[in-house]
């Protein structure tokens, strides 16, 4: 068997990100000019404003790089859960996935992410109508965590914390 015919069919996915133009500052004035980016995917998807981290003097009001990551880790990790929760006759009624990365800085400010920890919480209905019981949801986000795209393109310490089953809100935008 062929190494594509093992690894399956593939699919491309395309984004353009525009960057803003430098404001009121030269981009010269390293530390002011402006971060500020439109990140798009297709005329049917509504555009999105980015920038750096305030950390690295982006704007507080924007996703960055960082937090899109962190997200996109998430979002994929609560799909395969939805999807392996409904494949297993579940209904799941509530549901989140919260996350946090560390990225530290090495020699002239390379950075990477050094390690990221799910944290998710959900609600979830055998077909009897009772809640799944720890047990059965960490078997499922183990799975989900198998199966998730993101997870298994990172080259990070990723973990996933046991499902509390309770209500969580966090900050999404990050820093």
């Amino acid at each position: 068997m062929s190494e594509s015919a093992r690894r399956g069919p593939s699919h491309v996915f395309t984004a353009t990100v525009a960057w803003d133009g430098p404001g009121a500052r030269p981009t010269t004035e390293v530390r002011r000019f402006s971060r500020v980016s439109t990140a798009s995917a297709g005329a049917e998807v509504p555009p999105l404003r980015v920038s750096a981290a305030r950390t690295f003097f982006g704007d507080r009001d924007a996703f960055n790089p960082e937090t899109l990551l962190l997200s996109a880790l998430a979002q994929c990790h609560l799909l395969a859960f939805l999807r392996l929760a409904g494949l297993a006759g579940h209904e799941v009624s509530r549901a989140t996935v919260e996350v946090e990365g560390v990225l530290e800085l090495g020699p002239g400010d390379a950075g990477r992410f050094v390690s990221a920890v799910l944290s998710p919480s959900s609600l979830v209905l055998d077909a009897r109508g009772a809640a799944l019981d720890a047990p059965a949801l960490d078997a499922l986000h183990a799975l989900a965590h198998e199966q998730c795209f993101i997870a298994n393109s990172l080259n990070f310490a990723l973990s996933v914390k046991p499902d509390t089953g309770e209500g969580t809100s966090g900050d999404p935008a990050g820093e």
